[in-house]
């Protein structure tokens, strides 16, 4: 991959920051967090497709999980590398699963891991709903 290529994709990182960062810090005089509230979230997250075409996985020794999901939480333009967060895939039945159609919320940790934008070639948002979804099984009788 080109160099240009890993500036790009390192830009698109500082993009996705600066959103999120809007997300959470943006006050106004009157309606206070609002934008936050309405979104009900201060996350972002998305999956990363590695160079070789595969999404990026990492796992959790200390948490026992793997996750495909993320959370941007620090940039390094000058390094070109990021620090994302783990975020816990959740089924209909509250069991972890990184199977994509089982998916139905993700969780914030506070697990981290500094990637080299080196081995990325594309990065894909999600839903913020995925984050503030709640999952209620109704019986079926």
């Amino acid at each position: 991959m080109s160099s240009e290529s890993c500036n790009y994709i390192c830009e698109a990182f500082y993009e996705l920051k600066l959103l999120q960062d809007f997300l959470q810090d943006s006050q106004t005089k009157f309606f206070g967090n609002l934008l936050a509230k309405i979104v009900g979230t201060d996350t972002i997250p998305f999956l990363l497709t590695t160079t070789k075409g595969d999404l990026l996985t990492i796992s959790s020794v200390q948490e026992g999980f793997e996750t495909n999901y993320f959370r941007i939480e620090l940039v390094d333009l000058e390094k070109c590398c990021v620090t994302i967060s783990l975020l816990r895939p959740i089924d209909i039945e509250g069991n972890v699963s990184n199977a994509p159609c089982d998916v139905v919320r993700l969780e914030k940790t506070s697990i981290c891991r500094v990637i080299d934008t080196d081995i990325i070639c594309a990065i894909q948002t999600l839903e913020t709903k995925m984050l503030t979804r709640k999952i209620i099984i109704e019986p079926k009788w």
